[in-house]
């Protein structure tokens, strides 16, 4: 009886390698396309736009300093921004340490908690203050000094611009090395390319610049868990584009162990598919509707970036898949396989092609190292896309624990 299943089991187990493939032939595509394009250097115009730089901060005394210094000692004519430091809710030093450091700070005592109603309050609150754009950052990001004057060249022309968000703290452990890949192939895989195509790039949630009319009519209804997520929906049906400057470098302290890792990855999951489930629908029937081709292209691509997972992801999947059904295939003594077996290695050039990408980042051996145990990293990642997925009415914001890295 057990034998006379097996072959659907195989079957099935292929089945699932399908949408990696979809993922990865797209993925590669889109690097190998944007490398053969001939590059344009990005319109940069001479521009002083008055910025307002807005921290979001809860109970982040230990970091908030550090940040505020990077932003008040930025490169740019002093009289063209400000910073402002949301202290939403806090029970420590958070205000003080930043009115301490030179920012402004707004204090928010009540209301809704999470990231995006504290981002909203501070809009809110400086709507009237005559800047041009919001930049927004998190209370542990230290910003290059040449991060405003990067964005201000590409806010002539863009609406929004996503910087560079890199990490501060690679070698920490394994679990910050894996994540610091992560970005690193966020960044050369999908932001870079996208760039180069004139498509819309990821938002990261920080390090990014918003000008403020979009701002007062997106960001001042606060609410969802993943921002980035929500905010480049909301974009995208208005047929604004986010465009990637990776001259905007910030860091930030990724976690260093694995338990507050895998929160923060259920909470992502959790807000991901709510974004999913929400908007998709309309950005498909939106793309339909667009007279545009070009248009329509980016607006798919966009809504695939909505449930896609990262090269990596379906690398590690896809041989999990492909490496289960040879191995449930030998035990039934099936034969070969040739699907598992080019399924393998697909995998391996998804797995390759980062590497290849996140080079130029110049990695420690022991962030190298890290790229092997990316594997079982990302593996974890599978229960909690479907624990995201069954718990997404049940979001609430946690906390990730900061200091280690950037105490300021």
């Amino acid at each position: 009886m057990i034998h006379a299943v097996l072959p659907a089991v195989v079957l099935g187990l292929l089945l699932l390698t399908v949408p990696g493939h979809l993922y990865g032939a797209y993925a590669v595509g889109l690097f190998v396309a944007s490398r053969l394009r001939k590059e344009r250097p990005a319109s940069r115009a001479v521009s002083s736009p008055r910025v307002a730089l807005l921290v979001v901060a809860h109970d982040e005394e230990q970091v908030v300093t550090g940040s505020v210094k990077s932003l008040v000692a930025q490169r740019y004519p002093t009289n063209r921004f400000a910073v402002f430091v949301v202290a939403d809710r806090c029970s420590d030093r958070t205000a003080s340490r930043a009115r301490d450091a030179g920012a402004r700070v707004l204090e928010r005592a009540d209301g809704p908690s999470g990231k995006s109603a504290a981002l909203a309050f501070g809009i809110e609150a400086i709507l009237h203050e005559g800047f041009d754009a919001v930049a927004v950052f998190d209370a542990d990001n230290l910003a290059d000094v040449g991060f405003l004057a990067a964005v201000a060249g590409r806010l002539a022309t863009e609406r929004v611009v996503q910087g560079f968000v890199d990490s501060m703290n690679p070698e920490a452990s394994w679990v910050s090395g894996s994540s610091a890949l992560g970005f690193w192939a966020i960044a050369e895989l999908s932001q870079a390319p996208r760039e180069r195509l004139g498509l819309s790039t990821p938002l990261m949630g920080t390090g990014f610049a918003i000008d403020m009319e979009l701002a007062r009519s997106l960001l001042t209804t606060g609410g969802g868990l993943t921002d980035d997520l929500e905010l480049a929906a909301r974009l995208a049906k208005l047929g604004v584009r986010v465009a990637y400057e990776p001259g905007a470098r910030t860091v930030d302290e990724k976690p260093t162990e694995l338990g507050t890792a895998v929160a923060q990855r259920q909470r992502w999951m959790q807000g991901r598919w709510a974004v999913a489930l929400q908007h998709g629908p309309a950005l498909l029937r939106a793309a339909v509707a667009e007279r545009d081709a070009r248009a329509a292209v980016r607006i798919l691509d966009v809504a695939l970036q909505l449930v896609a997972p990262s090269l990596l992801f379906t690398a590690v999947t896809t041989a999990l898949f492909a490496g289960s059904a040879l191995a449930v295939a030998s035990a039934a003594r099936l034969g070969e396989v040739p699907l598992a077996t080019w399924s393998l290695v697909a995998a391996a050039v998804y797995y390759a092609v980062p590497a290849v990408a996140i080079a130029r980042h110049r990695p420690g051996p022991r962030v190298w190292l890290c790229y092997f145990s990316q594997a079982f990293y990302l593996v974890l990642s599978l229960p909690l896309a479907v624990t995201g997925f069954l718990t997404r009415r049940e979001r609430r914001w946690i906390r990730t624990p900061k200091g280690a890295a950037g105490r300021g």
